[in-house]
């Protein structure tokens, strides 16, 4: 095993604005040297930067030495992102680590994976000074493009340091990891496991004849064959293909039951059960995991108890994870997935596959991944990335942020500010109620305000934005009067017949802008047109 630790910016954010600046550095274990690693484009940004979505052997890992490294860093939703970026110093490809940690503060990393690395900022001048010389962003391309093996040994200044992988004797071993993370494989005798310095150090009893019991909290097991094992430093266990308990201890534990009717309980670090390998096992179904009445049907058919349980990861078939109180990860992995994540700020992830997430209470984050997707996001102030694929986002009645990605999307606010990225693709943005942002980004797109005083924008494409009575007084923020396919569909406004009525009664410039008035309190700002360059074709009645 090899683990490459490289180093980046720390950057935390308030109310938007960059608040402090520091060094951050993250590991990552792969079987060997030559590992590669690859991604694929699942959405945009409101800034227009590439979602990414990446293995969660990959992200998971990084995500937790951020843990361990930041203890006052409390995540709330994570996204991941890459850009190539052009500035004073050359091209490099960035990953950006963004992760909602309040209602109002950000922290993002910033690990330089192609191309000349900058000097390390040591205040926010410097930052914000880095930031003024990029003067071009992108989508990587050539070797760091999307879908592209990428080998770890190409990041610049990565350290490298090798981890160990320990296979038992029928004797009673002692065994010493090192400062990476370890994998441990039992065997008969009473042995015993030393973990080391490393964050994600695994015993794996996959191989013995009979069930186990494992205590973190205690470090003691007694393995398949009845001898009592010595756990230390060990945050991962693996079971048997027979009935097993595990116990947690106050670190992040991650357990994976595998076969049999197993008991899992989590201690008072986040802990998460893992199904992903079920189907290397031998199992063959989805998963059904209900966090909060403490079962759990795993890939074999087996009934598994679960109690203290924080993240969940499915199967590559259909899953179904629901969430309790907690601030849960759901993750479908792929296959058509059902994730509900119930009370608490949940970060829902339905990867490949036609998946439904539904947020439930709290400040929840939903990201879709590739497929045809149902995203609702339920009560509190909620984010949902569509990703690949027609998607349909239905906000609750809290402040959300909907991002279609790519794809023919259906975004949908109701109450609340919300904010709609279409992404790419022909969308259709509908703010509901309250005073929304809608942005329909690449592709031909119709926008609807709905309710209160909204600001539509159409981006790339010819675009149509739709009113109907009791509009509120809107603003388009980038109408393009010489388009002929962009329109303004007025067909639903009472007190505007025609374009006769329009020009005689409801239309004035005002500066720079037009303003159209229905002379019942509501109002369409256009900027930046001329009143001369309307015409017939730029309205539907």
């Amino acid at each position: 095993m090899t683990t490459f630790t490289f180093t980046g910016v720390r950057v935390d954010f308030v109310n938007g604005n960059d608040d402090s600046v520091g060094p951050a550095d993250a590991e990552i274990t792969v079987p060997s040297a030559n590992s590669t690693f690859s991604y694929t484009i699942s959405g945009r940004d409101s800034d227009g930067i590439a979602i990414i979505d990446m293995s969660d052997d990959i992200i998971q890992p990084i995500i937790d030495d951020i843990n361990l490294d930041n203890p006052s860093i409390s995540i709330l939703s994570e996204e991941t992102l890459i850009t190539q970026i052009t500035w004073s110093g050359g091209t490099s490809v960035v990953l950006i680590l963004s992760l909602e940690t309040g209602a109002n503060t950000d922290t993002e990393f910033y690990f330089v994976l192609d191309g000349p690395v900058p000097p390390q900022p040591n205040s926010v001048a410097e930052w914000q000074s880095f930031t003024d010389s990029i003067t071009n962003f992108g989508d990587p391309t050539g070797s760091f493009a999307p879908g592209v093996d990428i080998p770890w040994s190409t990041i610049p200044d990565a350290e490298v340091t090798e981890d160990d992988e320990f296979w038992g004797t029928p004797g009673n071993d002692t065994y010493n990891g090192n400062a990476g993370d370890d994998f441990f494989v039992s065997s008969d005798g009473a042995d015993t496991y030393n973990g080391g310095n490393g964050s994600f150090d695994q015993v794996a009893f996959t191989h013995d004849p009979a069930g186990v019991t494992v205590n973190l909290m205690t470090g003691q097991a007694i393995d398949g064959w009845g001898n009592t094992d010595t756990l230390n430093s060990i945050e991962a266990v693996r079971g048997s293909a027979h009935s097993d308990s595990f116990l947690g201890n106050g670190q992040r534990n991650v357990f994976r039951g595998l076969e049999g009717n197993d008991t899992i309980k989590g201690g008072l670090g986040r802990d998460e059960i893992r199904y992903d390998r079920d189907a290397r096992y031998g199992g063959t179904d989805g998963v059904d995991v209900d966090l909060a009445n403490e079962v759990a049907t795993d890939g074999f058919g087996d009934r598994d108890r679960v109690f203290n349980i924080e993240d969940v990861r499915g199967t590559a078939s259909g899953d179904r994870l629901l969430g309790n109180a907690a601030s849960n990860r759901l993750d479908g992995d792929g296959g058509n997935d059902r994730l509900f994540g119930r009370n608490g700020n949940d970060l829902l992830l339905g990867d490949g596959g036609n998946d439904t997430l539904n947020g439930g209470n709290g400040h929840d984050t939903l990201n879709g991944g590739a497929g045809t997707d149902l995203l609702d996001s339920g009560a509190g102030k909620d984010r949902l990335l569509g990703g690949g694929g027609a998607d349909t986002l239905n906000a609750g009645g809290g402040d959300d942020t909907l991002i279609g990605g790519d794809g023919a999307d259906r975004l949908l606010g109701v109450g609340g500010r919300d904010r709609l990225v279409g992404g790419g693709g022909n969308d259709t943005l509908n703010g509901g109620g309250g005073n929304d942002t809608l942005l329909g980004g690449a592709g031909s797109d119709k926008l609807f305000g709905g309710a209160g005083n909204d600001v539509l924008t159409g981006n790339n494409g010819s675009d149509t934005f739709i009113f109907s009575n009791g509009f509120g007084n809107d603003t388009i923020s980038d109408f393009n009067a010489l388009d002929n396919n962009e329109k303004i569909n007025l067909s639903a406004v009472s007190s505007i017949t025609d374009l006769s009525d329009l020009i005689a009664s409801h239309i004035t410039q005002s500066g720079n802008d037009v303003i159209i008035d229905d002379l019942n309190g509501n109002t369409i700002t256009l900027e930046g047109v001329l009143l001369s360059d309307l015409g017939a074709g730029d309205f539907i009645f």
